[in-house]
């Protein structure tokens, strides 16, 4: 596996660096708590896009907060 970047860098831009959600959640190298982190930044990044999309505003192709969601629940259960 390779070295992953810094927590605070995973936490400001986690899609550049997993394909999804539940990619962080299954991910070895991190520790629940950084998980969590990274999935609640994931989150509000989701809440905002959906936000913006409801707008009329273009978002681009982030995962949508319900993948988010689903990705803490399943963190929940470990």
């Amino acid at each position: 596996m390779s070295e992953l970047p810094d927590i605070d860098h995973l936490v400001k831009d986690p899609w550049e660096h997993f394909a999804s959600p539940m990619d962080v959640v299954t991910d070895r190298r991190l520790s629940k708590d950084d998980k969590r982190k990274i999935l609640e930044s994931w989150a509000l990044d989701a809440e905002l896009l959906s936000k913006a999309e409801a707008e009329n505003m273009s978002g681009g192709d982030r995962p949508k907060l319900q993948a988010v969601k689903l990705a803490l629940l399943e963190l929940d259960k470990h």
